[in-house]
C-alpha cells in the first residue's frame, strides 16, 4: 500500500520540482538577459533601500491584505475580519509553494471554514465569488493600462497598436462572457452543459458518471452566487478596488525607492502585466514568468534596466515571497491554537 501511494504521488512531486526549477531558471537567467545587469549589481541596488522605507512598503502590503479581507467577508456572510486574514494568508502560503497550488490553498481554506461551522455550499459560493472578482480585476487592469497608454501616446508602432487593440478586444469579450454567464439563466445553462459534455469526453467512464448532475450543480451554485453578488457587490468591488490600488502604489514605491522613476502610465502597464501573469499556472504564483515579463515591459517603456529589476524584485518579495513564511507561521499558529482548545471553534 505504501509503494502504491508513493507511485501515485511521485508524478506530482516531479511536476512540482520541475515547476520550481522553471521559476528559478526564469529568474536567474531571464532577468540578467533582459536587463543586461548582473545579479551582484541588482543586489547592490536593492541594498540602497533603508529600513524606514522597508517599513512603509510593509505597511502598504499589510494595508492591501486588510483591504482584500473585505472581499472575503463580503463573499462569506458571517466570516470575521480576523478569520478572513487567516484564510487569505494561509491560502496564499500554500498556493505559492506548488504549481496548481490554488487547489491546495482552497483545500486548506475548506478545512478551516468547516472548523468554523460554515457549510460546504457556502464555501463553494465563497470560492467562486472571490475568484470571479480576482480574475475580473486582473482582466480589467490590462484594458485600463492599454487605454491609458494610448491616451498618453505610450504605444508606438503599427504592430504594437494592432496587438494592443486585439488584446483589449479579447479581454473585453472574456469579461463580458463571464458577466453574462453570471446574469443569464440561458447562458449559464449552456456553459454548464458544455462543461458536462467536456467531462464525459475527457474523463474516464468511472469518473464521468459522477458528472451527471454537473449542469444542475453549476446552475445552483450560480444562483447562490448571484444572490451574494446582488447583496454584497458594493463591498466586494470596494474591497477589490482598494486592494488593487494599494498594490499598484506598492509597486510604484518599490520602483521609486531604488531610483526607477517611471511615469504613471508605465507603472500601470507593468503592474497590469504582473497581475495578469499571476494567473499563469506553469509555476507557483506565476513566479519567474511574472517578474521577467514585468521587467521587460517596464524596460520597453523607458525604465532603467538595473533599477527596474531591483524594484520589481522588491515588490514581488512582498506580494509573493513574504506571504510564504508569514502564511506558514499563521497556519501553524492556527493549528496549535485549535489543538490546545480541543475544539473546532478555533
Amino acid at each position: 500500500m505504501v509503494i502504491a501511494t508513493q507511485r501515485i504521488r511521485s508524478p506530482g512531486v516531479v511536476r512540482g520540482l520541475a515547476a520550481s526549477a522553471l521559476a528559478v531558471a526564469l529568474l536567474w537567467w531571464g532577468i540578467p538577459k533582459i536587463t543586461g545587469a548582473t545579479w551582484s549589481a541588482i543586489s547592490d541596488t536593492m541594498r540602497v533601500v533603508t529600513w524606514p522605507e522597508i517599513a512603509v512598503l510593509a505597511g502598504l502590503w499589510i494595508a492591501g491584505l486588510v483591504a482584500h479581507s473585505f472581499v472575503l467577508t463580503g463573499a462569506l456572510p458571517g466570516l470575521t475580519w480576523r478569520r478572513a486574514l487567516t484564510l487569505n494568508l494561509t491560502g496564499s502560503a500554500v498556493s505559492n509553494v506548488a504549481p496548481l497550488g490554488g487547489a491546495l490553498g482552497v483545500a486548506t481554506n475548506l478545512v478551516m471554514v468547516r472548523a468554523w461551522s460554515f457549510k460546504d455550499s457556502a464555501f463553494a459560493v465563497f470560492t467562486l465569488v472571490t475568484n470571479v472578482w480576482d480574475v475580473l480585476a486582473k482582466l480589467v487592469l490590462p484594458i485600463v493600462a492599454v487605454t491609458v497608454l494610448f491616451l498618453v501616446g505610450g504605444v508606438a508602432g503599427h504592430a504594437l497598436n494592432v496587438a494592443a487593440v486585439v488584446a483589449v478586444v479579447f479581454l473585453l469579450l472574456v469579461v463580458i462572457v463571464g458577466v453574462v454567464g453570471l446574469a443569464s439563466d440561458t447562458v449559464s445553462r449552456v456553459l454548464a452543459r458544455g462543461l458536462a459534455r467536456m467531462a464525459h469526453r475527457v474523463l474516464p467512464a468511472r469518473l464521468a458518471s459522477r458528472a451527471e448532475g454537473l449542469e444542475d450543480a453549476v446552475v445552483s451554485a450560480r444562483d447562490h452566487t448571484r444572490s451574494i453578488v446582488r447583496q454584497r457587490w458594493p463591498q466586494l468591488t470596494a474591497g477589490m478596488a482598494s486592494y488593487v490600488v494599494l498594490q499598484a502604489v506598492l509597486m510604484w514605491l518599490s520602483l521609486h525607492v531604488v531610483g526607477a522613476d517611471l511615469g504613471f502610465s508605465a507603472v500601470l502597464a507593468g503592474f497590469a502585466v504582473e497581475r495578469f501573469l499571476t494567473l499563469a499556472m506553469l509555476t507557483p504564483g506565476g513566479a519567474g514568468i511574472a517578474e521577467a515579463a514585468t521587467v521587460a515591459t517596464l524596460v520597453a517603456l523607458g525604465g532603467d534596466p538595473l533599477t527596474v529589476a531591483a524594484g520589481v524584485l522588491i515588490y514581488r518579495g512582498f506580494t509573493f515571497l513574504l506571504e510564504i513564511p508569514v502564511g506558514g507561521l499563521w497556519l501553524g499558529g492556527w493549528l496549535i491554537s485549535r489543538a490546545r482548545r480541543g475544539t473546532v471553534n478555533a
